[in-house]
């Protein structure tokens, strides 16, 4: 499939730990972090590249959703490592501060996030693509600079006080818990779901969420995510995570960030 007919651009993706470092020990929540910032990555692509590709006021209406869908989900993210997983680790390994960076980075784009969040409400009358991608430029940049960075500052985290990983697998799993027990399955893991590549890196993350029952991308496209179906269009995968053509692609398409 070529590059510019999916969401592996124009924002950069990021190397899971697991593909460029093997088998090696300690890496389990470093990679599985990984593995959820490049759905949000994907997400965000799908956006970007679809923003000026819909017309209709249904299409549109279906797409703000689909971006509202993004940023509650990215969002919650935020949230859930700032109140549990950022502060557990700090106190688990007597390193305080040792997060500080990352959650510095979270203040860097929170404005430029709700501008774009409040811009979801428009109506379809209203909305331009043009300026929704405006509004995406202004934090898109920072945000998975954000989200590169983190995946290399756990790594240091786990190699310089954690070599076995298990402290961070232990807080990373008690965050996970909570993220999901959390979220819609209906909207928000229909949407991590469907923004899923199971081909990425040669596959080597294909059996993602390695818990998850077999049933749950059957149950996600036959039953619970048959009232946003018009959403699930700007999907970059279909709900078993198998990578597709983006079907609102304008005439053109933005160049690599």
């Amino acid at each position: 499939m070529a590059k510019s007919n999916w969401a592996d651009g124009p924002f950069q993706l990021v190397p899971s730990p697991k593909f460029t470092k093997g088998n090696a020990d300690g890496i389990f929540a470093v990679n599985e972090m990984a593995i959820s910032h490049n759905i949000y990555i994907r997400g965000l692509n799908a956006i970007y590249l679809q923003a000026e590709g819909v017309t209709t006021p249904s299409e549109i209406k279906d797409f703000l959703t689909f971006c509202q869908i993004w940023i509650e989900v990215v969002h919650h993210h935020h949230h859930i490592e700032e109140e549990l997983f950022f502060p557990g680790v700090e106190e688990a390994l007597g390193q305080k501060g040792i997060m500080s960076k990352n959650l510095e980075q979270h203040r860097a784009f929170e404005t430029a996030m709700e501008d774009f969040q409040k811009y979801t409400s428009t109506t379809p009358g209203g909305y331009s693509g043009k300026e929704l991608k405006n509004l995406v430029d202004r934090f898109g940049k920072p945000l998975v600079d954000h989200l590169h960075e983190e995946i290399q500052s756990l790594l240091d985290i786990q190699s310089q006080f954690d070599p076995e990983g298990t402290v961070l697998k232990t807080h990373y799993l008690r965050f996970e818990k909570v993220l999901v027990a959390q979220s819609s399955l209906s909207r928000h893991q229909a949407f991590i779901f469907g923004c899923r590549d199971v081909t990425f890196e040669n596959g080597v993350n294909k059996n993602w969420p390695d818990e998850a029952p077999f049933f749950v991308p059957y149950l996600l496209s036959w039953f619970l995510s048959r009232s946003l179906a018009g959403v699930w269009r700007f999907l970059p995968s279909d709900f078993k995570g198998n990578p597709r053509q983006l079907r609102f692609l304008p005439k053109s398409a933005p160049v690599s960030k």
